[in-house]
């Protein structure tokens, strides 16, 4: 008989817009479970559960390996210290407990939404039917989204597989992981699975908007300025847009600190998001734990944080060439002030302070949900396509400044950026910005091809990897992908590394 991992548990009671924070806490034969339409949304909200697991290390997959962030301090024995180097300076073992950990959570995710497809039917009411396959449609397209960009070829897993099989399953080429999912995604768009807007009970599921732009965004990343699915993705932002209003200037826009903020979550900004609760009911946010200055006495966080995601020169640089941009004190601080001392500390005192909860009571409990998708990210990819595509346009330019109007920064007029590369290197520019330590760089330096370059250039001008009693090495390009875990191939003796390792 099938089984399948589920909970029901008090937060789901308490929270009603947040009962997607539930935790598997028992396993229950299926068959036996899901009777109803309730017991089918049961389990599909138990797959976004799975998000927490793949949250919690992905800015060390992403942010960490980019120019944004770096190691806080060097040469350290101590066990997760090493952790971080190895993926700070791309000289990843297969071993790596995070990298064997996000793995694992990612086809958690993919096993759950499996797992929902056969009790689809169960659900009589043909609206809601759609919606729960359109969700776990593009949660399982999500997972795959990642993998296949941080992994390469990975596993297509679409139906339950038994371990005789798993044992001898390789990895599938990237052309047939992107066409899952595109596929899944596809099917919700053309199929208008998921409703455009949610009811606030169910802030925080996907909804078509969240659909059209992680669709736009495989296109984008997948496909060339030249092809027609690009094309098609950039028509699907201009959906995107005006479902949300069509903003054309920063004035249209949440605030920048308020995108953010703990008493204004799910704002308008906001098109997709992981929910988090504090509370102790355990769905709260770890990032300020993980992020906030260690030994900061309370000042900052309470407890013992991690201070890991350290920002680096080289981003609070790129912020300073426009003074008085707003979004950077939001990102990132470079001290904070103690309260017993009556001093500003500025030691090694910077943090990652975007998701920083100063009201949490007790460690790895904080309120902050973590964007996943927002429209400021929407319109810069659009403006990014469009350019492209066409050069710099007029619309293109309105929804850079648009962008830049709200964080108090100066507009380009069109005679600066009066050519596809000068417009290009500027988008690029604003989404760094923009999109700082929400686990969106590293992805686009490889859609654009850049990772290696700019890696190679941070660490040689970035004075802190100078400070090793040994020379950072540069990266080559197989060190952009990550390496099968040693866990996988303990299991299937067949499964091919990554070149390199």
């Amino acid at each position: 008989m099938k089984k399948i991992i589920f909970s029901i548990t008090a937060a789901a009671l308490v929270l009603g817009a947040c009962n997607l924070k539930q935790y598997p806490i028992s396993e229950v034969a299926a068959d036996a479970y899901v009777k109803d339409a309730k017991s089918v949304e049961n389990l599909v909200l138990g797959t976004y559960n799975g998000l927490y697991d793949v949250a919690e290390h992905e800015w060390a997959m992403t942010e960490l390996r980019s120019d944004n962030a770096r190691m806080r301090v060097n040469q350290s024995t101590a066990g997760e210290t090493k952790l971080i180097e190895q993926l700070d300076q791309g000289t990843i073992i297969s071993a790596n407990k995070w990298v064997q950990e996000y793995w694992d959570a990612a086809y958690r995710v993919i096993n759950r939404a499996n797992s929902v497809f056969p009790y689809l039917e169960v659900v009589e009411e043909d609206m809601q039917r759609k919606q729960l396959e359109g969700e776990v449609r593009f949660l399982r397209a999500f997972m795959y989204f990642k993998l296949v960009r941080l992994w390469g070829p990975v596993f297509i897993v679409t139906k339950k597989t038994g371990a005789d099989e798993a044992r001898h399953m390789q990895r599938s080429p990237v052309d047939e992981v992107y066409a899952v999912i595109e596929s899944d995604l596809k099917a919700i768009v053309d199929g208008n699975l998921l409703p455009l807007t949610l009811p606030d009970a169910q802030k925080g599921r996907a909804d078509l908007k969240a659909a059209k732009a992680l669709l736009a965004e495989v296109y984008a990343t997948h496909y060339t300025p030249s092809d027609e699915l690009y094309a098609q993705g950039a028509t699907l932002l201009d959906e995107v847009l005006e479902a949300c209003g069509n903003p054309a200037a920063g004035t249209q826009l949440v605030p920048y600190d308020k995108v953010f903020a703990t008493d204004n979550e799910m704002n308008a900004e906001i098109i997709f998001a992981i929910r988090y609760r504090s509370g102790k009911l355990g769905i709260g946010s770890p990032f300020t734990t993980l992020f906030a200055p260690i030994n900061n006495g309370g000042n900052v966080a309470i407890g013992s944080p991690k201070h890991y995601n350290f920002p680096s020169d080289n981003l609070i640089a790129a912020y300073n060439e426009n003074p008085g941009d707003l979004r950077k004190d939001v990102t990132l601080q470079e001290s904070y002030y103690n309260a017993t001392t009556g001093q500003i500390v500025t030691n090694n005192a910077r943090y990652c302070s975007k998701y920083i909860d100063k009201k949490m009571t007790s460690e790895n409990d904080a309120e902050n949900d973590f964007p996943v998708i927002r429209l400021g990210g929407v319109m810069l990819l659009k403006a990014e396509m469009d350019n492209e595509m066409n050069g710099p346009t007029p619309g293109a330019l309105t929804l850079l400044n648009a962008i830049r109007q709200r964080a108090g920064v100066p507009d380009y007029s069109a005679a600066d950026l009066n050519s596809r590369y000068a417009f290009r290197e500027a988008v690029r520019k604003e989404r760094r910005l923009e999109l700082a330590m929400e686990n969106q760089r590293w992805f686009d330096l490889l859609r654009w091809g850049t990772a290696v370059s700019t890696v190679n250039n941070f660490f040689a001008s970035e004075a802190f990897y100078g400070n090793y009693d040994y020379t950072i090495n540069p990266i080559a390009a197989w060190q952009t992908l990550l390496p099968i875990p040693v866990s996988v191939r303990d299991i299937n003796k067949e499964v091919a590394q990554n070149p390199g390792y």
